[in-house]
């Protein structure tokens, strides 16, 4: 049985253990708070380890983001491709492509892909966020993965990821605890809103989450339009008309006045009376 001085010891080992990370996790924590940056290529390897694929499994993260196959996605800030490999393989005979601004982190990438089987749909690229080289609608997912709040001009980036993104696509983005730079969900979704975004779904809890987002399209709603029935131009129409037609009337933004009781239709369906 061990001494109770050497139990005692190393208890002690421990929390001063636990209290140094948690002090050194506050320290980088403030340091990223007013300055914001990549992670720095050489810790890349570091941020693909076990502990973190059990807390937030590629497979899971992959699924929230509903990657199908046949896609083109586009993934920011792939590191070494803890979560590149996972899209890949579900898109299948789609596209995959990881975007960094580090050339090293782009080589540490395809040397990993260099001995898989899927790298031939993966297109890793060196390039910016700010100014994506890519065509309008080009993707039906984009997604990032404990990176949006390492972006200095987030707003900027997530404008010109709504560029790229096809209008019934997906942004999708991930963050881990552990991660100095992790923010609550109601901060992104208030930079995401900023930039034209609107929450889909929410998937995981404190440790590891996923928000999805898509484009918060303004245009192609009833218009709010007040009619009166002296705004409706009526040709040759009898009185005994039947209440419930719509014949030889004129319509005003693909919206018709029935002359007998002011109600209104989109089409074949009633919204009410015109006022």
């Amino acid at each position: 049985m061990m001494p109770f001085t050497i139990q005692l010891a190393l208890s002690w080992m421990g929390v001063i253990l636990v209290l140094f990370l948690i002090y050194f996790f506050v320290i980088i924590r403030v340091i990223r708070y007013f300055a914001h940056f990549p992670i720095p290529s050489c810790a890349v390897r570091l941020i693909d380890n076990p502990i973190r694929k059990r807390i937030q499994p590629p497979h899971t993260v992959v699924d929230w983001i509903d990657i199908q196959e046949g896609m083109r996605v586009l993934e920011i800030g792939p590191g070494s491709g803890t979560f590149t490999l996972e899209a890949a393989a579900r898109v299948d005979k789609g596209q995959c492509i990881a975007l960094d601004i580090q050339k090293a982190v782009i080589a540490t990438l395809m040397k990993r892909l260099s001995g898989e089987d899927i790298n031939i749909n993966v297109v890793p690229i060196v390039g910016s966020v700010y100014e994506l080289p890519f065509q309008p609608r080009t993707f039906d997912r984009v997604f990032m993965i404990t990176v949006l709040a390492e972006i200095p001009q987030r707003k900027k980036a997530l404008q010109e990821i709504s560029r790229v993104l096809n209008d019934d696509g997906l942004l999708a983005v991930g963050e881990f605890l552990p991660d100095p730079d992790y923010p609550r969900r109601k901060t992104v979704v208030k930079w995401c809103a900023d930039a034209g975004f609107e929450v889909t779904g929410e998937h995981g809890g404190i440790l590891s989450y996923v928000l999805t987002f898509a484009k918060a399209h303004t245009q192609g709603a009833v218009p709010q339009l007040k009619f009166r029935p002296r705004m409706v131009i009526q040709e040759n129409l009898s009185k005994d008309l039947n209440r419930d037609s719509k014949k030889k009337m004129r319509c005003k933004h693909g919206i018709c006045v029935c002359p007998h009781n002011n109600s209104y239709w989109k089409g074949e369906r009633s919204f009410g009376r015109a006022q």
